[in-house]
């Protein structure tokens, strides 16, 4: 026992006061000598050291000596010349029973590729198809073979769905063993749709494909559109050589449109010859222009509407197009157009706008009619009754209204809180908590993609761990993926929990889904910078599910998806991405980020979240330019989308962790009194000179 102790200091005192991780202390050792005793037990206990920050709810750990060795060896099949790395595989098959094994015999595989170890990658790519460890590797083995001209190898690994330039190689290699080309070269189409250049690999099957009279000009017409869509014009001029004298005025209209969409008024590139080809090109560049210019999108419009040149979905686009830009730039036409728009056969969210332009101005007789003229399906939608309850009340209709309110009111969702607050009861969460079947948990513990998701976790490799996890429930019955979610749970996993929970539909469960991850952290924050806890809780979930290493495609990372530019104003110095990525830090300037809006948006909760998503000088933007809005109307005419259903979702969110939380407080009957305010509230900051809004 004593001896066991000692170790365990030194070892302490190695993994803490001299190197900062597990992973630096090993980074430190010699590859060409074995592991002693001591050195196992030493990097085993740094790494308990450092992963116990991973999650103090994780299963014991059983392998941490396996993962020391697991480490080594990975570097060593890295870093070794490829002629010793024989003398490594009786330690890497004494980890045969450790969950990352696999991940060892690919990195042996990778490095000592070549025809002669065919048959261990292709037993390899059987034994884990699909299996996140297989992932890329069947596109690394291919290229070899290709670049090594080992056709017949590569015939037989080959699959569907391998890129462009894989499958070309492929199809060229079928070419020169039939007679009969045709059935070879109808593959080809797919890959001639493609708005890009295709890889050089390709340029014979084309010009096979040529010859045999498969390039027909409606497929070079529709791979220009392709590419104009998708703002390629540089293979246009190519493909408009591979067409008739008499087509190839469409490939100069599709030039000029996708360069300038207002050139749809410039009636001479549409001659209407090709009537379908042209209403196409107009159908896109209408639309688009629409976005821009509703104006000018009009105008088109009326030129060639009259002129029936265009299909009924086509039409639909179009329309669709200028009803929404006019509603959202506030111009006369909006109404006209909506209505225009809005029949049988539009989108859905056409009816969403129309609604929210009546509600706009109170105009609450139509918005009844509106709705009541939308399907059975979309009345049913709890947006659309709850504006037809909130109508009726207005309309004096009360006692409809009110038993409209009370079946809304059962529901779990932004619609179903504020119905609750209009008839003054308590919101009701229904919160019903999966079941704890411990020998369903224990069985799904102990599969081997869990065990590997563990190991990557305590390895901090989120990414892979994830990559586990997803596997992990793509291959569990549909019965079980909510044990994977209170599995999760129980580990504190959240990030995963929540996903799964979602995955499996089972929505009922709201202290899982809804976990107090990091609540003594939020706790000091919301204390520190005088923020809601449950708000600052709330955008948390939203922003990130609580995955601590989050990064959205803009950049913004860590728990509230803070970017680095935001979080460099705030600490007046540079901040790093991994700096983000610590649980302490993105709160600080998260929270602190919440306290800065409200400050500068009279701690309006509506205001606040609005900006924390699309920015406070866009909200103050979308101010009601004249008297103040009440605020459920001005939320459903927030323009965009992803910031309309953000703050939908914050506000519910807010609600339900304050019901967490056991605080007595809810937002939503606050909400059914409060107003935004118009753009005329809207001051210069006496000292900094930024906009503010005018504190009441």
């Amino acid at each position: 026992m004593q001896q066991g102790v000692g170790v365990h200091i030194v070892s302490y005192k190695v993994g803490i006061n001299f190197f900062p991780t597990a992973l630096a202390f090993f980074k430190q050792l010699p590859l060409h000598k074995p592991l002693g005793l001591f050195t196992i037990v030493a990097i085993s206990s740094c790494l308990q050291l450092s992963h116990a920050q991973v999650s103090p709810l994780f299963p014991d750990d059983i392998y941490a000596d396996e993962r020391a060795r697991f480490l080594i060896l990975e570097k060593s099949l890295r870093t070794l010349p490829k002629r010793r790395l024989e003398d490594l595989d009786a330690e890497i098959y004494g980890l045969a029973n450790y969950p990352l094994y696999p991940y060892l015999l690919r990195l042996r595989l990778e490095r000592t590729m070549s025809l002669k170890t065919q048959r261990e990658v292709e037993q390899f790519l059987e034994d884990y198809a699909g299996q996140p460890v297989s992932y890329g590797l069947r596109y690394r083995w291919l290229n070899y073979l290709s670049s090594q001209g080992h056709e017949n190898a590569f015939l037989s690994s080959y699959r569907d769905g391998m890129g462009a330039k894989l499958t070309c190689q492929a199809l060229g290699y079928k070419l020169k063993r039939t007679d009969d080309p045709k059935p070879v070269l109808t593959d080809v189409d797919p890959l001639w749709y493609s708005g890009q250049s295709q890889p050089d690999e390709c340029d014979p099957l084309f010009a096979k494909w040529r010859s045999n009279g498969l390039m027909t000009p409606d497929k070079v017409v529709k791979r220009i559109a392709i590419a104009a869509k998708e703002d390629n014009r540089r293979i246009i001029p190519y493909l408009k050589r591979q067409l008739p004298t008499s087509h190839q005025y469409l490939a100069d209209a599709w030039s000029s449109v996708s360069r300038d969409v207002s050139l749809v008024n410039r009636t001479r590139l549409f001659p209407l010859k090709h009537k379908n080809s042209e209403a196409e090109i107009l159908t896109w560049g209408i639309e688009k222009l629409a976005w821009r210019n509703p104006k000018a999108a009009i105008k088109a419009y009326n030129t060639y509407a009259p002129k029936n040149i265009f299909s009924e979905p086509e039409l639909h686009i179009i329309q669709r197009a200028i009803a929404l830009s006019a509603t959202l730039d506030f111009l006369p036409e909006a109404h006209e157009w909506l209505d225009k728009a809005d029949i049988a056969g539009a989108s859905d969210d056409v009816k969403l706008w129309h609604v929210s332009f009546l509600l706009r101005g109170k105009q609450w007789q139509r918005v009844v009619d509106v709705i009541d003229a939308a399907s059975p399906e979309l009345q049913q939608e709890e947006n659309f009754r709850y504006w037809k309850a909130r109508a009726l009340e207005e309309l004096g209709n009360v006692m409809q209204a009110t038993v409209m309110y009370q079946q809304l009111s059962t529901e779990r969702n932004y619609y179903g809180f504020m119905a609750s607050a209009r008839i003054n009861s308590q919101p009701n969460l229904a919160h019903t908590p999966a079941p704890l079947v411990q020998s369903a948990v224990h069985a799904i513990a102990n599969t081997p993609a869990t065990q590997r998701a563990m190991e990557f976790y305590r390895l901090e490799r989120s990414t892979s761990a994830r990559r586990e996890w997803r596997y992990l429930l793509s291959n569990l019955p549909d019965s079980q993926v909510t044990d994977a979610g209170v599995l999760a749970y129980e580990w504190g996993i959240y990030d995963q929990a929540i996903i799964s929970f979602a995955k499996s539909g089972y929505w009922d469960d709201v202290e899982r889904r809804f976990p107090l991850a990091f609540e003594s952290q939020f706790s000091e924050k919301s204390e520190t910078y005088d923020v809601s806890k449950a708000f600052a809780m709330a955008i948390a979930r939203r922003e990130s599910s609580f995955m601590v290493d989050a990064v959205s495609p803009v950049g913004a990372a860590g728990l509230m998806q803070l970017m680095p530019g935001t979080a460099q104003y705030l600490a007046k110095k540079k901040v790093s991405r991994h700096t983000l990525f610590q649980v302490e830090n993105n709160l600080d300037y998260g929270v602190q980020y919440l306290r800065y809006l409200g400050d500068k948006l009279d701690n309006n909760p509506v205001l606040v979240s609005a900006s924390y998503n699309a920015g406070w000088r866009k909200v103050l933007e979308w101010l009601p330019a004249g008297e103040a809005l009440p605020v459920d109307i001005w939320i459903e005419n927030i323009p965009y989308k992803e910031t309309r259903s953000y703050v939908k979702a914050v506000l519910a969110y807010q609600y339900i962790y304050e019901h967490q939380l056991g605080e007595n407080k809810n937002v939503f009957p606050q909400l059914t009194q409060d107003v935004i305010p118009s753009s005329s509230a809207v001051s210069t900051h006496p000292v900094t000179g930024t906009l503010q809004l005018a504190p009441h």
